[in-house]
């Protein structure tokens, strides 16, 4: 253990040892000068987002209620800047802004069966995502041109709202086929049952309620007349109104009933179009990137100064341990 020494005798001791301190502050300074000036620059764009309230389209803009919708220019809260924040981390925005900017290629990604692990590592290296006090996200990109590093923050900004709609359409794909099916179906249904009445008005059935009236009113006065035509010619009617009538009044009703629920089943159909189709940006776009020619990475000169008084820190901590034990061994 190094015995203990006084702040004046340290401060003597670093005077006597001065020059081994300046050769130990030239090599390190020089070593690390080498290093740091090898490193690529690096320039950083910045992009800042508001998060936008999340609903769903058809309810927002297109179902009729208009007085209980939300305001879609509304910025979000705290719930949707972490939904935002969650998408733009999301790996499935890492591939697609990979693809679409050759992240591979521009950040020498090695093409093995290790290359998403390589992307995420260089993704954390060179992005940073991150919420700030004012309730917007901030993203930041560093990248070895400042065109470069522009372009992959838009890219980030731009993207997110793809994996939102990618996200979505699994699930408004499957409420549209549901949809879809029964909609198809409920026409179906009303196109047989139209048919159906058509035949049966062919047959003379044409409305079974107010034709039984008629006819009955009519027979009667042709039996108070005694008229043998009109009786037989009426009785032919009833009959017919008598065989058909039944089935006739069971396809109306059927008919009705489905007229009735075709406007609900088509309201729903559009708006599972609308759903799977089309999707209000979950953003605001504060600022967008642009490309800032100066170096943000790497800070050489702070770099140099950490290593030289590392070093020092170190060759005193070793001169003092050489002292020491030079005392106990003589």
């Amino acid at each position: 253990m190094i015995e203990n020494i006084s702040a004046t005798e340290l401060i003597n001791k670093i005077i006597s040892w001065r020059k081994t301190f300046l050769w130990i502050t030239l090599a390190a300074g020089l070593a690390t000068g080498i290093i740091v000036f090898l490193i690529p620059k690096q320039y950083k764009s910045v992009v800042i987002l508001f998060p936008a309230r999340q609903f769903s389209v058809s309810k927002l803009v297109v179902e009729a209620n208009a007085g209980n919708q939300e305001d879609y220019m509304t910025i979000g809260d705290a719930d949707d800047t972490e939904k935002l924040m969650q998408l733009l981390s999301s790996d499935a925005l890492k591939l697609k802004v990979a693809d679409a900017m050759n992240l591979w290629q521009r950040w020498k990604i090695k093409d093995t069966v290790f290359a998403y692990h390589y992307l995420k590592q260089r993704w954390e290296d060179q992005v940073v995502i991150k919420r700030t006090e004012y309730n917007s996200v901030r993203i930041e990109v560093h990248d070895y041109t400042a065109d470069s590093a522009a372009f992959v923050a838009n890219a980030i900004s731009d993207y997110c709202d793809s994996v939102r709609k990618d996200m979505n359409r699994e699930v408004s794909g499957k409420v549209l086929k549901i949809v879809k099916d029964e909609y198809e179906a409920t026409l179906g249904r009303m196109k047989l049952l139209e048919d159906s009445l058509n035949k049966l008005r062919q047959l003379g059935v044409l409305h079974f309620k107010e034709q039984v009236k008629a006819y009955t009113k009519s027979y009667a006065k042709a039996l108070e007349k005694n008229d043998a035509g009109a009786i037989k010619r009426l009785e032919g009617k009833l009959d017919t109104l008598k065989k058909y009538g039944s089935a006739y009044q069971n396809t109306k009703d059927n008919l009705d009933k489905y007229a009735s629920k075709y406007p609900d089943i088509k309201m729903k159909y559009d708006e599972a179009i609308v759903n799977y189709n089309t999707i209000i940006p979950i953003k605001f776009v504060v600022e967008k990137a642009k490309a800032n020619e100066f170096k943000a990475k790497p800070k050489r000169m702070v770099m140099i100064l950490i290593s030289v008084l590392a070093a020092n820190l170190l060759g005193l901590f070793f001169m003092l341990l050489k002292e020491k034990f030079g005392k106990s061994n003589k």
